[in-house]
């Protein structure tokens, strides 16, 4: 091989400068695209309301979603024994510290079948200091929930803004939170 042959000619040099330029403006709306997504959730006009329900807390309250009302509500199905659950938690309880004091509601609603007991150490061990229930057989709003976890933000009005399903990204839930406090 030549020396000739590994040297950047200036058209070798342009043409690479143009495929870190195209690959830099493919990222960008890449980003865009999902700071989009994330910021907008699903439209107000195309959003479904979530179905009320009522459950008894672990702690011997009652929660409802009706009672939610005028309120960003974010709801986290999930289950002691599942790993993307346990470790998206700490998470959920450092948003709800965060959020509930800008009006946020939060409810942990676990799908153990083994109930309270296996559910109270849970509870205990990640400092879940926001309402947790048994998912109930009947349940609307964990009727269509197949796998989980399953985070289910809405809004203000009672309608769904946005479903994760799967374990959640903090920062795109936070961008979701933020959205909908500031009306959007």
């Amino acid at each position: 091989m030549s020396s000739s042959t590994n040297r950047f000619t200036p058209m070798r040099m342009m043409g690479f400068v143009l495929i870190v330029v195209l690959a830099l403006f493919v990222i960008n709306r890449i980003a865009s695209r999902h700071a989009e997504e994330a910021a907008n959730a699903t439209a107000p006009a195309d959003r479904r309301p979530a179905p009320d329900f009522q459950v008894a807390t672990l702690a011997g309250g009652t929660w409802s979603l009706a009672a939610q009302k005028g309120h960003v509500v974010l709801i986290n199905i999930f289950a002691t024994w599942c790993p993307p659950c346990r470790a998206e938690m700490p998470d959920m309880v450092r948003m709800a510290h965060d959020f509930g004091p800008k009006g946020v509601s939060f409810l942990a609603l676990s799908m153990d079948q083994d109930g309270p007991a296996v559910v109270r150490p849970f509870v205990k061990k990640y400092g879940m200091d926001f309402p947790v229930a048994m998912a109930e057989p009947g349940n609307p709003i964990t009727a269509d929930v197949t796998g989980i976890p399953v985070t289910m933000i809405i809004d203000r009005e009672g309608r769904v803004a946005r479903t994760y399903v799967g374990m959640i990204t903090p920062e795109k839930v936070r961008a979701d939170l933020d959205a909908l406090l500031s009306g959007k």
